[in-house]
């Protein structure tokens, strides 16, 4: 009699995929001033992490009674974390033309340029200070967009005003304006489907990379506790590469000492 087959059990999660699902929801917890563009080497960044927890793994029993603030079991997790970015960065959907996240970067280029346009401004009773403040008080992606369109608002009212005052172009309001509304159509309000699929998994990525940057740096000041000025040789910054020495240069014999030789 023929055995029946076995139901077929969803296999467990591991390596890189558990990783991003273990450290994905304290990098969502990360204010949106401190995420920064991944523009890295992932695996670079993995084999750096290696290196620095390799280097103090001797002395984890001393860093741990000597410096007790210093978390070493969640150290130790790093190169977990750094797993978990080359995961979120493979998941970066390659078949969008990726302009969602183009364009969020050159909103956030021109914004801080019209900020910093407006708060001088301001100061000089130019501008409103209170529409300035009112502005820069919000967060997060769409307040990014909205930041744009309104600050091209702004300047458009007050162009008698500002005239020969600013180094804001006519262009660049119009760039600002046309730049935030059509993010303001792609962005998605929380807890709804966003209308660009990569851009999720860009801001994943994005959102890891900084957790990991931020972790990091606590590795860093551990070795620079344990090796001061020579850390980098131990506990190597996330794209630090090793360069190969130099070759050196066979000098003619009839050069050295700057002497020819006997003809």
């Amino acid at each position: 009699m023929p055995t029946k087959p076995s139901k077929l059990e969803s296999p467990d999660i591991v390596g890189s995929q558990k990783a991003y699902d273990d450290f994905l929801p304290a990098a969502q917890d990360l204010p949106e001033a401190d995420v920064r563009t991944f523009r890295a080497d992932a695996s670079l960044a993995y084999h750096n992490v290696k290196s620095g927890l390799d280097a103090i793994a001797p002395h984890t029993a001393r860093i741990a009674e000597e410096l007790p603030k210093v978390d070493v079991a969640e150290l130790q997790k790093l190169d977990d974390l750094a797993l978990a970015v080359i995961y979120a960065a493979a998941q970066v959907d390659r078949s969008s033309d990726g302009s969602t996240p183009a364009l969020m970067e050159q909103a956030r280029v021109l914004r801080d340029v019209f900020i910093k346009s407006a708060d001088a401004l301001a100061a000089a009773g130019i501008l409103p200070a209170r529409a300035v403040e009112k502005i820069r008080a919000g967060k997060g992606g769409i307040d990014l967009a909205q930041d744009c369109v309104d600050l091209a608002a702004l300047f458009t009212k007050h162009a008698k005003d500002i005239k020969g005052k600013t180094a804001v172009t006519a262009a660049n309001i119009k760039e600002a304006a046309t730049v935030g509304t059509d993010l303001l159509k792609r962005l998605k309000p929380k807890g709804t489907k966003s209308k660009d699929p990569a851009l999720d998994s860009v801001n994943a990525r994005d959102r890891l990379w900084t957790l990991l940057g931020q972790r990091h740096r606590e590795l860093r000041r551990v070795g620079m506790w344990l090796w001061g000025d020579e850390v980098d040789q131990h506990v190597p910054p996330l794209q630090s590469r090793t360069l190969a020495p130099r070759k050196k240069t066979a000098v003619p014999a009839d050069r050295i000492n700057g002497q020819a030789a006997p003809a």
